[in-house]
């Protein structure tokens, strides 16, 4: 009896954690550790639990966190376009999730055991005993793509899991769910947020600043990068080539941005506008502008030599102060940079045409650049402005 009590008591407050969990919205991994940690304490057989759900992200697909005995936590991704795509559609989880069935129990150790998906003698080969399965669905089932979790559950105890194991599990797999949904909820929001706004604008939207016309003072170097030439090529392909073709390009005009720290705040339409801050070191983001821009056009030099038909790209880099928040009306808002900066940025890039040079740099990016990697212009007029200003080229 007191072994039933005190079994009973630590099951209670577990459950009593997975609401504090919930509430304060713990990632998968948290959730996971101190599930596993209960139940092999309390002598389940448990040797490996896997959580995977589904996320709504343009690239992936799910996200699976794996818990082994004596091994680290792992965390995965699977996305949309992974060779592993035909597994998925053979496995026995795929099975549950079209045919809408919540539960499957395959006692692997056993001769009679059905062996009905080709996952089930891999598991057994690997020394698995015991084969439990959860699908439990979020929200309610619609027309749309399903929500929800797969908890997956197995040992390689001799005997497998017990009946009493089994019925724990059942009794917990929904209150685990509950537990986590909540934390996939805020992911699923911080990675939309951050693949359409990017991370910044995401991260500040998801902290609260989205009152019409908060705005910050930012000092940063403004990077205007635009295909040349795109309207005319436009005129000419089908639609689905032309998303195709531009998506291309921007392959190899993204990861620059990405990698020198930057971060792109807006497409405009074949090109877009990009901020490096600049507060506190002015030089630094100046560099590490100029290196993006030149990794930029190296990549399109790239994909130019196995598409032929691909375009050349004009950048321009402009250092200064901008306005950088929560900008528009009627309900709809956008995250931007605003300001004289990102004007003459844009109007700077306009020359990079007429004057036969891909990247165009103010003086106020020049000055902070080595002196041999900058060649001057000399003076231009820039529209919207009453002097001309000096421009110079990137070596």
């Amino acid at each position: 009896m007191a072994d039933r009590e005190g079994r009973e008591a630590a099951l209670r407050a577990l459950e009593d954690r997975l609401v504090q969990f919930a509430l304060v919205r713990a990632d998968v991994e948290t959730i996971v550790a101190a599930a596993s940690e209960v139940l092999t304490g309390l002598g389940v057989a448990l040797d490996e639990i896997r959580v995977g759900a589904r996320t709504l992200h343009p690239e992936i697909d799910a996200i699976a966190v794996t818990w082994k005995a004596d091994e680290a936590l792992n965390s995965s991704v699977f996305r949309h376009a992974d060779d592993a795509r035909e597994t998925w559609l053979k496995s026995p989880l795929y099975y549950m999730l079209r045919r809408g069935e919540q539960r499957m129990h395959r006692p692997l150790a056993l001769p009679e055991c059905p062996m009905d998906f080709a996952v089930f003698e891999e598991l057994r080969d690997e020394g698995f005993t015991d084969y439990l399965a959860h699908l439990v669905p979020i929200g309610t089932p619609g027309p749309e793509r399903s929500e929800g979790f797969i908890i997956r559950w197995l040992s390689r105890d001799p005997a497998g899991f017990a009946a009493a194991d089994l019925a724990l599990l059942d009794r917990l797999v929904s209150r685990i769910v509950a537990a986590c949904e909540p934390g996939r909820e805020r992911a699923i929001a911080r990675d939309l947020l951050g693949a359409y706004l990017g991370p910044r604008s995401g991260a500040a939207v998801l902290s609260g600043a989205v009152q019409p016309g908060h705005t910050e003072s930012l000092e940063a170097v403004i990077l205007v990068a635009d295909l040349s030439g795109f309207t005319a090529a436009s005129d000419t392909m089908p639609g689905a080539r032309l998303v195709e073709f531009l998506d291309r390009h921007f392959d190899a005009m993204i990861p620059p941005i990405e990698a020198e720290g930057g971060e792109i705040l807006a497409f405009l339409g074949d090109g877009y506008l990009a901020a490096f801050d600049a507060a506190g070191n002015p030089a630094e983001a100046c560099i590490r502008g100029a290196a993006a821009a030149r990794a930029i056009q190296a990549g399109i030099g790239a994909f130019r030599e196995e598409e032929p038909a691909a375009l050349p790209v004009d950048i321009a880099l402009h250092m200064g102060t901008v306005r950088y928040g929560n900008v528009g009306a009627g309900g709809r808002q956008a995250f931007t940079v605003i300001g004289p900066a990102v004007n003459l940025a844009s109007r700077i890039e306009a020359l990079c045409r007429p004057l036969n040079c891909p990247i165009l740099a103010s003086a106020d990016v020049a000055a902070h650049l080595p002196a041999d990697d900058i060649r001057e212009m000399g003076l231009h007029p820039v529209r919207g402005m009453t002097i001309e200003i000096p421009l110079f080229s990137l070596k």
